[in-house]
């Protein structure tokens, strides 16, 4: 593993991403035991069922008012402290493709995206990556928050 790499980004609609810190990567599960969860909002229809504990299981994309990857083949299981009582907490981002480690620097920040209200919400900042403005997530707020 490069010792450089700080980040993961994923991909969670056509062509846009998000990052995470590398930090707060627990575990990629393939085909993950997932559990529907009735009148739950769209992007966090289910709990991930990880290590004998329900984590919740968010898309990104339904979040922002994109639209979903076809097909959710993988659970991104993070983990983040809850700034209410600083516990550590688990959660799942539900990926259709494999993410990737990189290096990312202050000489790379940049503005929120503009096209969801959501992002102030659930993104610490920002850094651009070719033609992108990529946010990197903020966990406990995107788990732990009524959206």
């Amino acid at each position: 593993m490069n010792t450089q790499h700080n980040a993961v980004l994923f991909e969670f609609t056509s062509g846009r991403h998000a990052a995470i810190g590398l930090h707060e990567v627990a575990e990629l599960v393939m085909s993950p035991r997932l559990v529907n969860v009735p009148l739950a909002p769209d992007y966090c229809h289910s709990l991930c069922i990880w290590q004998d504990r329900a984590i919740p299981f968010v898309e990104l994309a339904p979040l922002i008012g994109q639209r979903s990857l076809e097909k959710v083949s993988l659970a991104l299981v993070v983990t983040y402290f809850a700034r209410s009582n600083g516990e550590q907490r688990w959660g799942a981002l539900g990926l259709s493709t494999y993410f990737r480690m990189m290096s990312v620097g202050d000489d790379t920040a940049c503005l929120l995206p503009q096209d969801s209200p959501a992002w102030p919400s659930i993104a610490h900042s920002c850094f651009q990556l070719l033609d992108e403005n990529v946010p990197i997530l903020n966990l406990d707020a995107l788990f732990e928050q009524r959206l």
